[in-house]
């Protein structure tokens, strides 16, 4: 309120001083009205000059000083130096007072936060340079953001170096390839297997390495970037190598057991008087045998694929008879789980040639895992068709469904999704994977998680 005054005395003071100088030209200079009223209507404007000049100046000082002390903030000049000085008016000084306390509070307050920053900064840099992985951050064009020391030893990249650039400045010859891959492709996650060797030949030394690689959002730069991990899985590969010829050794001695079992299981069939529950426990005998038994063709066939000694026994075939037989083998399984399992059959006849007993058992494991995962009451399709000088087969579910990012995964070795683990080996897609691609083929899978999944293979007709 006390600029108000303020301004109401400077106001009526401006007001008086032309009525004086007018009641004074007149009385004791004896000057005609005219001239008295010229003289006041100087004095007018003199008055108003002095009181705008007297107004302004009272306001301009504190508000440049308001100013530049903001402007010095804002450029980051966040020193106890640029508080703002307190002159001018006294309402003027309570402003600049309350301006200087709320700069100092967003200073603590600067300073507060960017303590936690260099602090969490400070942890995730100490427990990225303890973990035995190799971490990397790139950017689009592959320089480097943030890298532990693991990495680069792993990579051959010299540290010192101010200008790490990926692939460019890599220089261990094994990785460098595999690098330069990852770095030109535009995945959002990719992944690449690398052995390095020892030096002197001696494979007994060699170690294996994983190499993942994710793109991320570099937020403050407005472009994408890429975070690059590189594990030494030498240990597990050598316990998958374990593992694979224990279920060598072990598959090759269930074959035959496992084959007694199913025969004498059939011969009771025929000769045990017939009784609904011998039937009940000669059936689960059956089933249990067959299951067994397919487990172990998984095994054998599996091993035999990654190691080159499968050999292909291609025949004329037929595909619809080829799922047909399919269908039959597996209709008994869906109606006990009141599964709707149908077999669409394809316009017309279809003749390729393949391995056909191998083809079928691909087959086999997609719709033993669409019945397998699909719950009691859904829905299972089998199907095939001719498109493109290729015979597509595929198996369609209503079960839970895949996120795609486990789209490539479910195709490895021992894999199987947390969320829907169930007995078994996890073998069964990777050999329909090795076994599709063996005749030159491809196989994939549509999915989303909680729409079902839909796996399909091609094969070439010639």
């Amino acid at each position: 309120m006390k600029i108000i005054y303020r301004l109401t005395l400077i106001v009526a003071a401006a007001s008086l001083l032309p009525v004086l100088a007018f009641f004074a030209a007149v009385s004791w200079f004896g000057l005609a009205y005219p001239q008295a009223l010229l003289l006041a209507a100087a004095a007018v404007f003199l008055c108003g000059s002095l009181s705008v000049w007297a107004l302004l100046a009272g306001l301009a000082r504190p508000m440049a000083g308001m100013s530049q002390g903001v402007k010095r903030f804002i450029a980051g000049d966040y020193k106890l130096e640029s508080v703002i000085p307190k002159d001018g008016w006294p309402e003027a000084r309570v402003l600049i007072s309350s301006l200087n306390r709320l700069m100092l509070e967003l200073n603590a307050y600067r300073a507060f936060h960017l303590n936690q920053v260099v602090e969490e900064r400070a942890k995730a840099q100490a427990l990225i340079e303890t973990i035995t992985d190799g971490v990397m951050l790139v950017d689009d064009r592959g320089l480097l953001i943030y890298s532990n020391q693991r990495a680069l030893d792993l990579l051959g990249i010299d540290k010192h170096d101010p200008n790490i650039v990926l692939p460019g400045s890599v220089k261990h010859e094994t990785f460098a390839p595999v690098v330069s891959g990852l770095m030109a492709s535009q995945e959002n996650y990719l992944k690449a297997e690398v052995t390095v060797h020892d030096p002197d030949g001696d494979c007994d030394v060699c170690k294996n390495f994983r190499v993942i690689s994710r793109q991320f959002l570099l937020a403050t730069f407005k472009r994408s970037g890429r975070v690059i991990l590189i594990r030494d899985v030498t240990v597990e590969k050598e316990i998958e190598s374990a593992r694979e010829t224990f279920f060598h050794m072990i598959t090759h001695d269930m074959r035959a057991p496992l084959t007694s079992i199913q025969g004498y299981a059939h011969l009771m069939e025929q000769y045990v008087p017939a009784s609904p529950e011998a039937g009940k426990y000669l059936q689960a005998i059956l089933r249990s045998s067959m299951r067994l038994n397919g487990m172990v063709e998984d095994i054998l066939n599996t091993i035999k694929l990654e190691h080159g000694e499968m050999k292909l026994n291609p025949a004329a075939a037929d595909a619809g008879e080829m799922c047909a037989r399919v269908f039959e083998m597996y209709a008994p399984l869906a109606s006990r789980k009141n599964i709707k399992f149908s077999l669409v059959p394809s316009p017309s006849k279809i003749d390729f040639n393949a391995d056909v007993v191998l083809l079928e058992r691909v087959i086999s494991n997609l719709v033993g895992n669409a019945l397998k995962f699909t719950p009691n009451g859904g829905e299972v399709s089998l199907f095939c068709s001719e498109a493109g000088g290729e015979v597509v087969f595929g198996v369609e579910d209503t079960g839970p469904g895949i996120p795609k990012d486990k789209h490539k995964e479910i195709f490895e070795k021992y894999t199987q999704l947390e969320e829907h683990k169930y007995m078994g080996f996890g073998l069964g897609l990777a050999m329909c994977k090795m076994a599709v691609e063996l005749h030159r083929g491809r196989i994939w899978v549509e999915s989303e998680e909680g729409k079902g999944s839909k796996f399909s293979f091609a094969i070439q007709t010639k």
